[in-house]
């Protein structure tokens, strides 16, 4: 093979693998960015008193801009599951019992990324 004919591979190979990393991070990223979209309409209800930019504006709330998914998805399981009793319990129970397991995935994507870099 010749030095040109090398040359011409390797950039051949560069830009399919570009072409791969390319592609992979759009679809990843424009997923994400759907269920931030989703979880922003399914988490309207959250909103009135979580606050539309996850800053409550009562005290008794907690802030849930930021926090972590895992976080979000265990509490709302655990009022489901009746296992939070505290202050406003009755009023989380009745709003979890709600949500499908997809509705909560998505409602905790969307509180745990407002406010990074991608969704201020």
């Amino acid at each position: 093979m010749s030095i040109v004919n090398k040359l011409l591979w390797n950039c051949i190979k560069k830009a399919v693998l570009g072409s791969i990393v390319f592609f992979t991070y759009s679809a990843f990223v424009y997923g994400a960015d759907e269920q931030f979209k989703i979880g922003q309409e399914k988490a309207k209800v959250c909103m009135t008193c979580h606050g539309a930019d996850g800053i409550a504006h009562i005290d008794a709330y907690p802030n849930l801009r930021g926090q972590n998914k895992g976080y979000l998805i265990s509490s709302l399981k655990s009022y489901q599951a009746r296992e939070r009793s505290g202050g406003l319990a009755v009023l989380m129970q009745q709003q979890a019992d709600a949500l499908s397991d997809q509705d909560i995935e998505d409602i905790a994507h969307f509180y745990s990324t407002l406010g990074n870099s991608s969704h201020p």
